[in-house]
């Protein structure tokens, strides 16, 4: 009997270290993925970045100039970052980084 409480104990103490308080965010995967966004396009390129969980804001990108962000994908398997671009009166939205595509590719760089 005691060890059933004793283990159901240790359960609930590592039940509360892994559950996420309100806005509280949590990574799960073992490594980090850097994604780099670079300029080849002879212009300036506005852009503004985002996930479900965070807005990276917007940025002008000079040609040859990267921006770059480093994450955990989560432990679902959803996480996805996406960009608008804006240049020369054109605009176009691209996902980044989707993880049920890059996550065994993009392993710590993409």
């Amino acid at each position: 009997m005691l060890k059933s409480l004793t283990l159901l104990s240790i359960m609930l103490v590592i039940v509360s270290i892994t559950i996420p308080t309100q806005g509280q965010k949590i990574d799960w995967s073992p490594t980090k993925t850097t994604v780099r966004v670079s300029n080849d396009m002879g212009t300036n390129v506005n852009m503004h970045c985002k996930s479900s969980d965070d807005d990276l804001g917007s940025r002008v990108l000079a040609q040859g100039q990267y921006t770059e962000w480093p994450f955990r994908a989560n432990i679902r398997g959803t996480t996805l970052y996406s960009c608008v671009f804006n240049w020369s009166g054109m605009t176009k939205n691209v996902v980044i980084y989707d993880a049920k595509k890059d996550e065994d590719v993009c392993i710590t760089k993409c």
